[in-house]
């Protein structure tokens, strides 16, 4: 139980608690218009104390931080297992925390580890007093595990805070807990094997990862590939061959230094071979003319002349013939002579197709050695392009292969995630069956504070499930805020009966004036005396700040409400705020 909340602020307004249940008051000012609440007042602000204190609320929003309070002490007196501690913090040193053993005759011989190391006084670091608390006050192990449950998780069920979110639903204790989170310290509490919980997540973190991986090997990590495995086999067998071609290709390169001047002299010898046959066929028609003229060159026949004149009558004198003879011995002298320029010209033609003829055979000889030099070697342009196109197809063969290697091992994670699901799922169900008491003391507890706001008593569900054990608060046929917040104090009067007996309880319960805001007077009366009987009966201490209008005016119960209320009391009137001054 907590004795007191203290501070080294003069105006702080301190108080000391009973056993049981103790009502904190804030009184509404007469000068306060209708609409005014007791929010300047502080309640809540105790809540956060009582967090601050033990080792949480250090972050940089912290109420103790701001400019007003940090340079004061805050701090609580309570007992951790039989030994009366007082921890006192400021937000000036919050990460440290002064812990003092009030009644130093009482040994720590119950505590899981020595948070005072031995001696009656220490500082320590907020972290270290926030671990070795959950080792105290709930037994938790003492080497961490991922997921597993944290003291902060667990306590803040025993002390909800509004600011957190922590009225939303009844299973959570805060608006950002995890699904998780939730089942691992819920199944803390209530006794369950809460490391299916832990595993569970792992599990499902994985199997996150593993979608990850599945996105990137389809969205990109090939161009053109679709990601099916039928396909990349294909794919790999296809490219590896182009691999092993072109490998093959690039080892038996002959390659030819001055290729490019080989392969210009092959160019200009069929070009020297072109043209001289284009002559040698230009001399084939000079020849051709030259023999047709020579076989038509002849003599004129002067006797043919004579006959003629004489058949027209005419007589050639003597003189004439003479000199008809020399025309007939002249004109054989120019036939002689132009057969012999003819027969001279085609000689020369002929010798000049024969030469050409040579020469042509020489070059196409030439041009045959060059070709095949050019056949069986290769220029170093081109080896460097088979030798890039071999390297392009190696990279897309190692890409395939990678695509492939990570679509098997996601194929791989997803049928083992379903295996270690099933696992976790039979895992779970047999550990139901084996509390199966635990399961019922903790719906009969649930129910039996639920019946004592309602006739038509609220129901937990608590079943098992491939996600994790399910927790889920039910009541027939009523829907509303209200119904919600008293389903939330039958939830935490259900986890304080169930953490007690397991003996790992703080010894006390807190609920905010936010918890009863909307909950009809009815069940807010029923509430209070639920909660004292409760306390009473099982032992532990139930702190409740309310509103003095949320003090129901017309009673259903018996119940001396007002016998509960320690003071002071606080109001919303200047300074008579729990810090006794208003700032920001």
């Amino acid at each position: 139980m907590i004795y007191s909340i203290f501070s080294s602020l003069p105006s702080f307004k301190s108080y000391a608690f009973r056993s049981g249940l103790n009502i904190i008051i804030a009184d509404k000012g007469e000068a306060s218009g209708a609409g005014q609440t007791r929010n300047k007042a502080g309640k809540s602000s105790i809540v956060l104390l009582i967090h601050f204190a033990l080792g949480k609320e250090g972050d940089p929003s912290s109420l103790f931080r701001k400019p007003e309070l940090k340079d004061h002490n805050f701090g609580i007196e309570f007992d951790l297992r039989g030994v009366r501690i007082r921890a006192t913090r400021s937000g000036a040193t919050f990460g440290k925390v002064h812990l003092t053993q009030v009644d130093a005759s009482k040994a720590v011989k119950d505590w899981a580890v020595d948070a005072l190391d031995g001696d009656w006084e220490a500082t320590v670091s907020s972290a270290k007093w926030e671990s070795d608390l959950g080792r105290i006050i709930f037994q938790l192990p003492e080497k961490s595990e991922k997921f597993g449950p944290k003291f902060g998780m667990l306590f803040n069920y025993f002390a909800r805070r509004a600011s957190s979110g922590a009225f939303l639903n009844p299973q959570q204790q805060s608006s950002k807990q995890s699904p998780a989170d939730t089942r691992v310290a819920l199944s803390y509490l209530l006794g369950l094997d809460w490391r299916i919980s832990t595993e569970r997540e792992q599990l499902r973190q994985s199997a996150e990862n593993t979608k990850k991986l599945q996105k990137a090997a389809q969205d990109g990590l090939l161009e053109g590939l679709t990601g099916d495995p039928k396909q990349l086999l294909t794919q790999s067998v296809l490219v590896q061959e182009d691999v092993n071609r072109m490998t093959e290709a690039v080892r038996s390169f002959r390659m030819l230094p001055d290729y490019a001047e080989r392969e210009k002299e092959a160019n200009n010898l069929t070009r020297e071979i072109n043209r001289l046959a284009d002559e040698n066929a230009q001399d084939g028609l000079y020849i051709h003319d030259l023999e047709v003229s020579l076989s038509s060159e002849s003599a004129p026949q002067l006797d043919d002349v004579q006959r003629m004149y004489s058949e027209a009558g005419v007589s050639l004198p003597g003189i004439a013939l003479q000199r008809f003879e020399e025309v007939r011995k002249f004109h054989e002298s120019v036939v002689r002579n132009r057969k012999m320029y003819l027969e001279e010209e085609l000689t020369q033609a002929r010798l000049n197709v024969e030469n050409r003829q040579r020469k042509m055979t020489q070059l196409d000889d030439r041009r045959t050695e060059v070709m095949t030099l050019l056949k069986t070697h290769g220029a170093l342009q081109h080896y460097s392009k088979l030798q890039s196109e071999l390297s392009r197809a190696e990279a897309r063969a190692e890409q395939i292969k990678q695509q492939q290697s990570i679509l098997h091992e996601v194929a791989e994670r997803v049928a083992q995630f379903k295996i270690d699901q099933q696992r976790l799922y039979l895992r779970l169900q047999r550990d139901f069956i084996e509390n199966e008491q635990l399961l019922k003391d903790a719906i009969l507890a649930f129910e039996e504070a639920s019946r004592a706001l309602y006739e038509n008593a609220g129901n937990l569900n608590i079943y098992p499930s491939e996600t994790g054990p399910n927790f889920e608060v039910t009541i027939q046929g009523m829907k509303s805020q209200g119904v919600n917040n008293a389903q939330i104090f039958c939830f935490d009067m259900m986890l304080m009966r169930m953490a007690t007996r397991r003996g790992i309880s703080p010894g006390f319960l807190i609920h905010d004036s936010s918890l009863f805001d909307p909950i009809d007077e009815r069940q807010k009366e029923r509430a209070l005396e639920y909660g004292a009987k409760l306390a009473e009966q099982i032992g532990f201490q139930y702190i409740v700040t309310l509103n003095s209008d949320q003090i129901p005016k017309e009673r259903v119960t018996t119940f001396p409400l007002e016998d509960y209320i320690i003071p002071p009391r606080l109001t919303d009137e200047p300074g008579g705020g729990l810090f006794g001054f208003e700032f920001n």
